[in-house]
């Protein structure tokens, strides 16, 4: 054997023990795997919010760029135009998010305090059920009586009830602190991001052209700009998508005459960009607030909320979603069902545009190839 062969038989051995360690170390792979991506958290969140800002902070810089004061370009200074835009793409984020909030709470509030200034009535209900199954309850005391309960076993039952709640309180305040936090570190990053994107791309750009060869980071860069573009179509589309959802709820129960048809209708739209939970979320709190007022209209608002999700997976979603990213309906729906079934709920949520990139990146491959070969 050469002594080239002896090399490439020394990275096979290598390789197969390095494998055979991975598959007998799954579960120790897969907890470093959740620790990294622990301590990570607050930065991929961060890349997630710089992403999102970037769509709206973009369309501010091209409109603001183009604004003259006479000939000459009113903001001349690229840090200023970029950190003007940043800050009213963050305004308007916050603006749509606070027009959705007062829609909705408000509304919430109004019916839980209808629920709680109801409690009179509900306890005379009460009160008129146990006079009226008298003989019933006699018989249940009779029954009760024969059981012997320990006081000593009911206390300590209820001290370790009040230990167990004290302990929740105390790791739900804990949580709520790391949540801040995290939020807070998570927005300085994707504004650190946003505020020097063409530096950070520039420097991954040099790294990948200093350690590859450059076909190969030629493809990573091209695949790059693939997916940022796609995963923005998708983006921008989802939001159209859960616009008109919300848009055809409120119609619809404007028509059948359903209370509450306009937060309502805002939770749906709101809720449409959570895969699968989304529309339960929508479903369970209209129904709290309808009930309060027309329980019999609850039944309606679910049969007309159940047939109008099933309009917008089967018809609205596959075509205008699909269309943004350039991915036929069947592949979409098989996107989201391989996405949800491999990932749970953020498989759901990304599958269409991974899944839309491997299509793109693959028929363009396919293309050249063709192409190369004169098919």
């Amino acid at each position: 054997m050469e002594k080239k062969d002896y090399k490439k038989l020394f990275i096979l051995v290598i390789v197969a023990i390095i494998v055979y360690w991975l598959i007998n170390n799954l579960s120790l792979i897969g907890n470093v795997v959740n620790k990294i991506i622990e301590i990570m958290f607050p930065f991929i969140l961060g890349g997630a919010l710089a992403f999102i800002l970037n769509i709206p902070m973009s369309f501010f810089e091209r409109k603001l760029s183009k604004i003259k004061c006479g000939k000459k370009e009113l903001f001349k200074n690229k840090k200023l135009l970029r950190m003007i835009s940043l800050i009213l793409a963050i305004i308007v984020i916050g603006f749509i998010l606070f027009i959705i909030i007062n829609l909705i709470l408000p509304e919430l509030i109004d019916v839980i305090e209808l629920l709680i200034g109801n409690i009179p009535y509900y306890a005379e209900e009460i009160n008129k059920f146990l006079e009226n199954n008298t003989e019933n309850l006699k018989e249940l005391d009779g029954l009760m009586s024969n059981i012997n309960f320990d006081k000593e076993s009911i206390k300590n039952e209820l001290m370790g009830i009040i230990s167990g709640l004290l302990t929740s309180s105390i790791s739900i305040v804990i949580s709520i602190v790391g949540i801040i936090v995290n939020l807070v570190i998570s927005i300085v990053f994707a504004i650190y991001i946003l505020t020097g994107k063409e530096k950070l791309q520039t420097q991954c750009t040099r790294i990948l052209k200093a350690y590859l060869k450059e076909k190969y980071a030629t493809k990573i860069i091209e695949t790059a700009k693939t997916a940022n573009k796609i995963f923005r179509s998708f983006f921008t589309v989802q939001c159209l998508e859960a616009t008109i959802l919300g848009t055809l709820c409120i119609l619809g129960m404007l028509i059948l005459k359903i209370p509450y048809a306009v937060p309502i209708g805002v939770l749906v739209g709101v809720t449409a960009l959570i895969p699968v939970v989304g529309a339960f979320i929508g479903i369970i709190v209209g129904a709290v607030l309808i009930v309060s007022v027309n329980p019999i209209k609850v039944i309606t608002f679910v049969i007309f909320v159940l047939i109008l999700q099933q309009v917008e997976g089967n018809v609205i979603y596959p075509r205008v979603v699909g269309g943004s990213v350039g991915l036929p309906g069947m592949w979409v729906l098989l996107a989201v069902t391989v996405g949800g079934s491999l990932f749970g709920f953020i498989g759901m949520l990304l599958g269409v545009p991974f899944f839309s990139v491997i299509y793109t990146v693959l028929k363009n491959d396919v293309d050249k190839r063709l192409k190369k070969s004169n098919n």
